[in-house]
């Protein structure tokens, strides 16, 4: 039900006297529906209402990435924010929508991607979606995050920093894609509005980050020694297969994380082995490095084993810090990546003998995450 006005309309004051949707304050865009006055239908094509839509059209367009807006969404019955993504050759589908919701269920935030190829569910010959409609607190209450991280493999939908939805990459969602921020109003879905009082969506930001190339990055491939608990880990795809064809004790558990490339934002992580009982230890400080190597005779050291990030912030999206642990009873360590894998070591050992030491080092979460192993 709505016309989106453009400056070639001459919206403010313009020569067919449209009302300009768009007005920017203290760094916030405020987009507002308004009932269209009887004298204009004639000029917006006998719409009833005038909104505005931002797009990226001939501006910017990617490949990958993580795309993100934080806005505050209207209540009004029939009213249709949106952020969402096209292809820059205008082909259609594929679409990827990161955030949708009508004014009259503020609590259901839509995530979908549209694709030509065969996944989630089959509208027609030549079209197919996958989507999710998520319970979330309400979206009008305030200002909110909706992001998606659009990789080769996933699809990643979140909120306040949160994954709400998560699909496979459809095949044909793999050229560069446009941004686009509007606010509908009517149709099907959103029902006709109750009321002639003007809606608005307000955007603090839209931002938008390329993804590192697969080459940037090594999958980590991580061993545990059965009979002793010690973790292994190798971005060498030879020593994997090395371990996995002569040390049977050692078990593959997968890829743990991937390792950035080097480059000036990355460190050392150094591996050592204690040749007393087969431990392996790793430490990205080079002073904890010096004190091993001066200090523990037993520990030798096997090089650099892989990179982290110098600082976590430089990881991104896909950062995932590695936690330490000490046994105090016989001075083994054990390594746990991310918040979850970290929270469940610890209730695992509660009681027991281990001593969390720290944030050991920040590198990537691998495309297939690890297994759950306690």
């Amino acid at each position: 039900m709505q016309y989106y006005v453009a400056a070639s309309d001459g919206a403010a004051g313009g020569t067919a006297g449209l009302p300009d949707p768009f007005h920017v304050s203290d760094g916030l865009l405020t987009i507002t529906a308004a009932p269209a006055a009887p004298g204009i239908r004639d000029a917006i094509e006998g719409q009833a209402y005038t909104s505005g839509m931002l797009n990226t059209a001939h501006t910017f367009s990617q490949t990958y990435g993580y795309f993100e807006i934080r806005a505050q969404l209207p209540a009004a019955q029939g009213m249709w924010p949106a952020f969402w993504m096209l292809p820059a050759d205008g082909s259609w589908p594929p679409e990827l929508d990161v955030m949708e919701m009508v004014g009259g269920a503020p609590n259901i935030l839509r995530n979908t991607v549209h694709s030509q190829v065969s996944g989630g569910h089959r509208v027609d010959a030549t079209h197919y979606l996958d989507e999710s409609n998520v319970a979330v607190p309400d979206m009008t209450s305030g200002f909110h995050t909706y992001g998606v991280d659009w990789e080769l493999d996933t699809i990643t939908w979140y909120y306040d920093g949160q994954p709400t939805f998560q699909a496979a990459t459809p095949a044909d969602l793999n050229t560069p894609m446009y941004l686009i921020a509007n606010l509908a109003v009517g149709g099907a879905w959103a029902g006709d509005p109750d009321g002639t009082n003007p809606a608005q969506m307000t955007i603090d930001y839209i931002r938008g980050y390329a993804s590192a190339p697969d080459a940037a990055r090594d999958d980590t491939f991580h061993f545990r020694d059965a009979r002793t608990g010690d973790d292994l880990y190798t971005t060498s795809a030879s020593e994997r297969d090395y371990i996995a064809q002569n040390l049977p004790s050692y078990t593959e558990e997968g890829v743990a994380w991937a390792a950035p490339a080097a480059s000036p934002d990355t460190v050392d992580v150094f591996r050592f082995v204690d040749t007393r009982t087969g431990e392996h230890f790793y430490t990205a400080s080079v002073a904890e490095r010096d004190h091993v190597a001066a200090m523990l005779p037993s520990f030798h050291a096997e090089g650099v084993a892989f990179q982290a990030y110098a600082d976590p912030a430089l990881a991104g999206i896909d950062a995932l810090t590695v936690q330490r642990f000490v046994e105090t009873a016989t001075g083994a360590h054990h390594y746990t990546a991310g918040a979850a894998d970290t929270a469940a070591f610890t209730q695992a050992q509660a009681g027991g003998a281990w001593v969390h030491e720290g944030a050991a080092f920040t590198v990537l979460a691998p495309s297939s995450p690890p297994p759950d192993l306690w």
